[in-house]
């Protein structure tokens, strides 16, 4: 920072420089905490034993937390190590900053031990993000391989059987999606690399067209002929690729306009489904909307739409499970923050399927029936 001395430690600095240590501060706030899966739980900022409240221990978003004991858009519910200091101690902000000064030993440090500390955390800060950046575009080139080399649709193909089956009939609709592929050979975790599977492949996209994951349904074939989703296995879909961390869509039906999601006239509706096959299915109905899938329910929250998008109309199911009935919750918050961010303040709102219909795929087929 131009104009700063050896010995000028911003908020920012102290901030970076808790963030490299972000575990350690874990554990010194919190004691009876743990660390699962790259992140230190605990039951809230009163420590009390639990996994409520989540701090990120690696990667550029380390040091970021979240409390979901707190009500949606509480300033007491997510922060950095600074904030956490600050609301595990019951302080105010002067208050942690100087309780992070003894926690960094930086209280009464020589000036250029100070610079050189806050030189060291801006470096670290920026490995992790390059670091990051690589494992994304790595992940996203294997996921665009994998969609490259699986083989178009023709009206024969077993993910066109198995849509057919569900009720999703493409001469109705005009044309197969370009976006699906099939593979005939992919290898499930559940069942090893010596029982290959066949998969309905489905490019997930970015806002700006390139692919950022494929989307995984494995697929077989009953004695009677029919497709499905493999039963012999507990999960039956797979998203590969950093999709989360790009807000991607699968693109699956454009309707009236034949161009991408970036570039749809200002005011259009967006119809946005979990899965594939409700997707489609709203679209048999209604071939002019423009319907995207989010890959699963938590994904919805995070698609990336463009400033001039209208309305965002979620194509929910009746679920009845607590955690579907928040994860629904949470994604029509987060779109709404996005339309606050972006300026467009669009409306986000629920379709939902006829009572006593669970899904947008069942109505279609209640309706064929």
């Amino acid at each position: 920072m131009p104009g700063q001395g050896a010995g000028d430690v911003t908020v920012r600095d102290i901030a970076l420089m808790l963030k490299q240590e972000a575990e350690r501060v874990c554990w010194f706030l919190f004691p009876n905490g743990r660390v699962l899966g790259g992140y230190f739980q605990i039951g809230s900022v009163d420590g009390e034993p639990g996994q409520s409240l989540k701090v990120t221990l690696r990667g550029p978003k380390r040091g970021g937390w979240t409390d979901f004991t707190q009500p949606k858009g509480s300033d007491r519910g997510n922060g950095d190590m600074l904030d956490l200091i600050q609301q595990a101690l019951g302080l105010d902000k002067r208050g942690a900053i100087e309780e992070a000064k003894r926690f960094l030993h930086i209280e009464n440090m020589d000036p250029n031990l100070i610079a050189r500390q806050r030189e060291r955390a801006r470096v670290a800060q920026e490995r992790a993000e390059r670091k990051a950046a690589g494992k994304i575009e790595s992940r996203r080139r294997h996921a665009h391989q994998l969609w490259r080399t699986s083989s178009p649709l023709v009206p024969s193909s077993p993910p066109v059987k198995y849509l057919q089956h569900r009720g999703i009939d493409f001469a109705h609709l005009g044309k197969l999606p370009g976006a699906i592929r099939f593979k005939p050979d992919m290898i499930h975790a559940e069942l090893g690399r010596d029982r290959p599977q066949p998969a309905m492949i489905t490019r997930m996209i970015a806002l700006d067209g390139t692919t950022a994951a494929a989307h995984i349904t494995y697929l077989e074939r009953r004695p009677d002929g029919v497709w499905t989703k493999l039963r012999a296995v507990e999960s039956k879909k797979k998203i590969l690729g950093p999709a989360w961390d790009v807000g991607a869509h699968i693109p699956l039906w454009k309707g009236a306009q034949d161009c991408t999601l970036r570039d749809i006239a200002p005011g259009t509706e967006v119809e946005c489904s979990e899965g594939i096959e409700d997707g489609f299915s709203f679209a048999m109905a209604n071939p002019g909307a423009r319907v995207i899938a989010g890959g699963t329910l938590g994904l919805i929250g995070r698609v990336q739409l463009p400033p001039q998008a209208g309305q965002f109309n979620i194509l929910a199911q009746r679920d009845t499970e607590e955690q579907a009935i928040e994860t629904l919750k949470e994604s029509i918050r987060q779109q709404q923050l996005r339309g606050r961010e972006d300026r467009s303040n669009r409306i986000v709102a629920c379709r939902w399927p006829p009572p006593g219909i669970k899904d947008w795929n069942d109505w279609l087929r209640g309706e064929v029936r």
